[in-house]
């Protein structure tokens, strides 16, 4: 589990001078479950962290906020040319990689700088979700995974920062389509094809959605 998400879980419940017996009658679960969500040593299903959200009126991406990190200061810069003759850096951020475009010798982008390592992690795990899962929650998950790294990387900013952000944006609108898609998708094995059809048609040409846009209409 994210140390992040646990630290946070246990600031709130502190700030509200609560136990950890009191939260487990409130929320039905075991006390043992609360412990181990804030000791970092059991993951927070996302339908329990909205209720979370919910019971302290903050949104889920609160929990993903890291208060501790600080701002960049000019011992953080770091450079962004090849070490060995100089030449400009080319970045493959899906293989977590760098080389040099004039001497071709290539490093691991955490290696040079590792403070970009638990964000590439970050947005890894989220591609890794997008392409592996086709449920609501899945694409849930992603979006926040994106959204925590957009949080990490806004206090960097750098160019690899604004990289990292781009990518990021572009993952929230895929889990934005897997989202919309899954909608559709419940919807049109439950054969409420109209339903499925205005779900659908919003993300036309993403996966099998054609073919299930034409088999609705079919149906109308």
């Amino acid at each position: 589990m994210d140390i992040i998400v646990a630290e946070n879980l246990k600031k709130l419940r502190e700030k509200h001078n609560l136990t950890q017996e009191a939260l487990a009658l409130e929320w039905g679960v075991p006390e043992l479950a609360i412990y181990k969500w804030e000791a970092g040593r059991l993951p927070v299903e996302y339908k329990m962290l909205q209720k979370i959200a919910d019971f302290y009126d903050v949104t889920v991406e609160t929990f993903f906020v890291d208060e501790s990190a600080h701002k960049p200061t000019v011992s953080d810069k770091v450079s962004f040319n090849c070490r060995i003759c100089g030449g400009d850096l080319v970045y493959d951020y899906a293989s977590t990689s760098c080389r040099c475009a004039n001497c071709g010798n290539k490093w691991a982008i955490g290696e040079l700088y590792p403070k970009y390592s638990h964000v590439i992690a970050t947005i890894n795990k989220a591609g890794r979700i997008l392409n592996s899962k086709t449920v609501l929650a899945s694409a849930d998950e992603a979006k926040l995974l994106y959204k925590q790294a957009i949080n990490e990387c806004s206090r960097i900013q750098d160019a690899i920062s604004s990289d990292l952000i781009k990518i990021c944006d572009e993952g929230v609108v895929e889990a934005e389509k897997l989202e919309t898609y899954c909608r559709g998708k419940y919807f049109f094995d439950n054969r409420s094809y109209k339903s499925a059809l205005k779900e659908l048609v919003k993300v036309s040409g993403y996966r099998d959605a054609d073919d299930m846009i034409r088999r609705c209409k079919g149906e109308k």
